[in-house]
């Protein structure tokens, strides 16, 4: 998997984050809330007619072991070990983790990731 990082971004007005980004297969994102952010919504959508697999991760270790490219340290599946999410989802992970991911397994495009909080 080759993930790329999004840096944080303050939405307008307000203390808290609002990125996204596209990715294709083989691709994934990552990123690290900041601490003022209690909450983050992780939103996937798979565009009408188009077909994909992916995973949602959270991490609970340092930003130094996950490293820039987000392939160190341990990664837990939000959904349960091996669930794999096909359609369009909208999860809000309320607790303090230091790293969310998206994988995209597989994609017939591309689909689209937004992470906010």
């Amino acid at each position: 998997m080759d993930y790329s990082r999004v840096t944080p971004r303050a939405r307008a007005g307000t203390t808290g984050i609002n990125e996204e980004i596209d990715l294709t297969a083989g691709g994934g994102v990552w990123i690290s809330p900041p601490d003022r952010v209690a909450a983050v919504s992780v939103a996937v959508h798979v565009p009408a007619g188009e077909t994909a697999e992916y995973t949602i991760e959270t991490s609970c270790n340092r930003p130094e072991t996950i490293g820039q490219d987000g392939t160190g340290g341990y990664w837990d599946n939000v959904h349960g070990d091996g669930s794999v999410l096909t359609g369009n989802n909208v999860f809000m992970i309320a607790n303090a983790v230091t790293g969310i991911r998206v994988n995209c397994i597989t994609a017939s495009d591309k689909i689209n990731v937004a992470f906010c909080g």
